[in-house]
């Protein structure tokens, strides 16, 4: 078996680490995005080689490759055509390539099939230039990831027409693919951080190397019936602070205002659902219209507040505490305006399991994110999904077995990326709000290594 791979949809190359630290070589790699492709090239420059084709070479479009002209969906090469073509500019033959791998998007495919007769439901998406170069090439894998909403109820016809399509090429694959996130493999093959992903995976009919996809997909069954492992989220920081990382004013006075509601309520056991001060004093009225969902919120808000003035001495305490977290200004209009932003004076309490009983609930123990929904917080095992968006998370200064810091913070570049298993990646002089987008558009190194492993070297007898 060829140990060579072509790396569709690169971003910024979290397959490529992965098979590359199997002894795996690049012999193309794709990637739209101007910003992803600096990245890219400056981690894996392309290795020229006299009368071979160069490794790590780097495309920009997958179109380019596969259309005559990438604009014009008419322009399609036919297979013989798309095999000379990869023969000829690229230097690539049918039996040189080992894996085809890539995080594709996820188009909506055309239901015509099932309609009007058409067989060519995949026409329009990228996913049809997947199949394009597999025919050409018939790699002996396939190792495709996607997002946890493509195996769900509302993308059954899309999932079905993938692996429709890859097994008329005479692959083995599965019908239901793998969903998996770092946090549920283990401490050595994992990361602290939830990102469920589907992952599908195939290997062309009759080869005896590696294992079968229903193999994997037992295997990868078994380990997620164990035990979870113990997740400690301050195993990726770094011991060197960046003030850069530390929170801005407001930041840290919104936290220590809802540090107060803590020492309030600590003798009281907080409510699982979202908590709404702006809606504390009145119940919604029965008149108004409004989703259940919402008035149950309301609803469930009122009761709590009037279990938190019960009590006399934390009724004038909490009143005080409301009146800080409702202060007022002036706004351009002269109107009266509060200064704490509204998702900042909602709260989401995710972390009664962080504290044994009796123990005094701090912020200072837990992971922090500012949401559009509000402050939600939980307990510091795992980190929630490094998304391509600014909700980069906070971790208190307690965070961590054996590190004590003086601020909150955000996680920096270099720890979102040990997250995402890619701690040797060099990001230049680009901003971290760049860096952060890149890696939450990634793909998880450590996962796409565990299930490249079990699929090209065989799944081992016992589930560790």
């Amino acid at each position: 078996m060829p140990k060579t791979f072509i790396d569709l949809f690169a971003g910024i190359g979290g397959f490529h680490r992965a098979l590359k630290e199997m002894g795996y070589k690049c012999l193309l790699a794709v990637e739209k995005d101007a910003a992803a492709q600096e990245i890219y090239a400056r981690n894996f420059p392309e290795k020229k080689r006299k009368g071979k084709h160069n490794l790590n070479r780097l495309v920009g479009d997958i179109r380019s490759i596969t259309r005559r002209n990438p604009e014009e969906e008419s322009t399609e090469i036919n297979p013989l055509e798309l095999k000379e073509r990869l023969r000829m500019d690229y230097k690539i033959i049918k039996g040189e390539v080992g894996v085809i791998c890539g995080g594709f998007p996820c188009q909506p495919f055309s239901k015509s099939g099932e309609q009007k007769g058409d067989k060519d439901a995949t026409r329009g998406t990228l996913f049809r230039d997947i199949l394009l170069l597999t025919r050409s090439l018939m790699p002996d894998f396939l190792i495709l990831e996607n997002v946890r909403n493509l195996a769900g109820k509302n993308h059954v016809h899309t999932l079905a027409t993938i692996v429709k399509e890859i097994r008329e090429l005479d692959y083995e694959i599965e019908n239901i693919p793998i969903t998996l996130s770092p946090h549920q493999l283990t401490l050595e093959h994992g990361s602290p951080q939830v990102r469920d992903r589907v992952f599908i995976i195939a290997r062309k009919a009759g080869l005896q190397e590696g294992a079968h996809p229903a193999e994997v997909t037992r295997h990868i069954k078994n380990i997620k019936e164990l035990e979870k492992p113990a997740w400690d989220a301050g195993s990726i920081l770094c011991e060197k602070e960046r003030k850069a990382d530390r929170l801005n004013k407001s930041e840290r006075k919104w936290l220590q205002i809802w540090e107060n509601f803590l020492q309030i309520t600590q003798d009281m056991k907080l409510p699982g659902h979202p908590i709404w001060t702006d809606d504390f004093e009145n119940p919604p009225d029965k008149s108004t219209r409004m989703p259940k969902w919402k008035r149950g919120f309301l609803e469930a808000n009122h009761r709590f507040y009037l279990e938190i003035i019960k009590d006399r001495n934390r009724k004038a305490k909490f009143h005080k505490w409301l009146k800080k977290l409702r202060q007022e200004k002036k706004d351009s209009d002269r109107d009266d305006a509060r200064i704490i932003p509204a998702s900042r004076r909602k709260f989401e309490w995710q972390a009664n399991r962080a504290f044994k009983d009796g123990e005094r609930r701090t912020l200072k123990k837990l992971l922090i994110q500012f949401r559009p929904s509000g402050i939600r917080v939980k307990p510091a095992t795992h980190y929630p999904a490094l998304v391509a968006m600014t909700q980069t998370t906070v971790v208190g200064p307690l965070v961590g077995l054996n590190k004590t810091r003086e601020y909150y913070r955000y996680i920096s570049p270099k720890e979102a990326a040990k997250l995402q298993g890619m701690d040797k990646i060099k990001f230049g002089r680009q901003t971290d709000a760049l860096s952060y987008k890149q890696l939450g558009n990634a793909v998880n190194v450590k996962v796409i290594k565990y299930l490249a492993k079990l699929l090209m070297d065989g799944v081992p007898a016992v589930t560790p």
